[in-house]
């Protein structure tokens, strides 16, 4: 083998080196994801084997395979949204690792259920999974499911959806309405598009 086949191999084995590498990302992060959402139902499991009967029949039941996210790291609840199809682990702080693995609490606004501005955030088109990639394409009157640690599960109503500046903290301003915020970056990480929602007693 002469030097440019052997130069031919190098750049050939290199370019399938690259390619693989996007797969490995995502194939590390989905399973690092799973591997949440399997501890989290582990731990509501717990939770609730401690309670009593009666305390039981009073809270919403949990499936098996619900009942894992929230030992693991800081994982305080599971967000779903049918209308888009994705179902993960909400962790808290919104740190590039938990980005990475899962949707972000903003540990500075409102907890989840509570009276108001909950704000979370994903990603948008990352090679680590789904996320919020597709948050544009929900519409008012759609829901936000969020179970949190106890087995109670928060259904929030969609009320509105817009595009701000990516330094717009107005996001984050506190009411006394019990809200949840969505947010991802938009337009090549230029803007942020942000969903509003309300708990749906509240909307009722």
């Amino acid at each position: 083998m002469d030097r440019k086949e052997k130069a031919a191999c190098i750049f050939n084995l290199i370019g399938i080196i690259c390619l693989l590498i996007p797969f490995y990302y995502h194939f590390t992060s989905v399973r690092n994801t799973e591997k949440l959402m399997e501890d989290f139902t582990e731990s509501v499991e717990e939770k609730q084997d401690e309670e009593t009967e009666g305390e039981k029949e009073e809270q919403t039941a949990i499936s098996e395979a619900d009942e894992a996210i929230f030992s693991e790291g800081d994982v305080i609840a599971i967000l779903e949204i049918e209308a888009l199809g994705i179902r993960y682990p909400v962790i808290e702080g919104a740190t590039a690792d938990n980005l990475n693995q899962g949707i972000g609490h903003l540990t500075e606004t409102a907890g989840i259920g509570e009276t108001g501005n909950c704000v979370l955030a994903g990603h948008n088109g990352s090679r680590h999974g789904e996320f919020f990639t597709h948050l544009s394409e929900l519409a008012e009157g759609d829901t936000v499911m969020i179970l949190s640690a106890d087995g109670t599960v928060f259904t929030y109503v969609v009320t509105d959806s817009y595009t701000v500046g990516p330094y717009e903290n107005s996001i984050k301003d506190q009411g006394e309405e019990k809200e949840l915020t969505l947010f991802t970056c938009a337009q090549k990480g230029t803007m942020r598009f942000v969903v509003r929602c309300l708990l749906y007693e509240e909307t009722m």
